[in-house]
């Protein structure tokens, strides 16, 4: 034979003794005692404290969400979803919040073919108003208690209807819609989102100018406010000061 292949076949030799020799080295002895896992691992992972609580345990340190979220949309989304899993709950009694509030909503509400109509979604840039920048969620929604969503929704369906007393406007304006989205169907303001009925026009229309001129710091009403007209300005003041104030959120 050859000597240059029987030195191939003492390298191969070698490198295969080597394999067997880490294989009984690298392998946990417990490795296959069961099936293809190691056995230890099951007892080691019983013995662990437990991270994930539950929504059950976190209800305790925290009543003020027990009005809001066992009855909003979000009542199937366990806290640790959004804020993370903790050993327990801080001294101050506040949990982290995620940094990137979009990608955090968009893991669920992204629009993707694959997701059923009734799951609500979103294209970034196209939402809330086409071609602009999205804001983070939580400035129009509230992520404990969102609004449901009725799937084919549009602007239209979110038009107050049957609350305007008999001596109000008797049209009503088309950027109502866009402002329920934030404000209430009503006007009655939604959590962190202040209500506008009954509102005076003299104050409504001052504050709108003053998100115009940046005065008043809101990058989400500023854009809104700067793409209304004087007379669509005029008009929607006069609206929610003719709607009744003190509604229900």
């Amino acid at each position: 034979m050859p000597k240059h292949i029987i030195n191939l076949l003492v390298l191969l030799g070698g490198f295969l003794l080597l394999a067997l020799v880490a294989k009984i080295y690298l392998t946990d002895p417990s490795y296959y005692k069961y099936g293809t896992y190691r056995a230890d691992a099951v007892s080691e992972l019983a013995a662990a404290t437990p991270l994930y609580r539950g929504s059950a345990y976190w209800l305790e340190c925290h009543p003020e969400r027990q009005a809001d979220w066992p009855t909003g949309a979000h009542r199937t989304v366990q806290c640790e979803v959004c804020h993370g899993t903790a050993p327990q709950c801080p001294e101050d009694g506040i949990q982290p919040k995620p940094v990137d509030i979009i990608r955090l909503c968009t893991t669920c509400h992204l629009a993707m073919p694959a997701r059923p109509a009734r799951q609500p979604q979103i294209v970034l840039g196209d939402h809330p108003y086409p071609g602009e920048e999205t804001p983070p969620c939580n400035t129009c929604h509230d992520p404990h208690a969102p609004q449901e969503w009725v799937p084919g929704a549009t602007d239209a369906d979110l038009e107050p209807q049957g609350v305007v007393t008999a001596d109000s406007v008797e049209r009503v304006p088309g950027a109502v819609s866009k402002c329920a989205k934030c404000h209430g169907k009503q006007g009655q303001g939604l959590k962190r989102n202040p209500a506008l009925a009954g509102l005076e026009a003299a104050v409504f229309i001052e504050r709108m100018n003053l998100y115009i001129s940046g005065a008043l710091e809101s990058k989400a009403m500023a854009k809104f406010a700067r793409a209304l007209s004087t007379e669509e300005i005029a008009e929607l003041a006069v609206y929610y000061e003719n709607l009744p104030a003190n509604l229900p959120e």
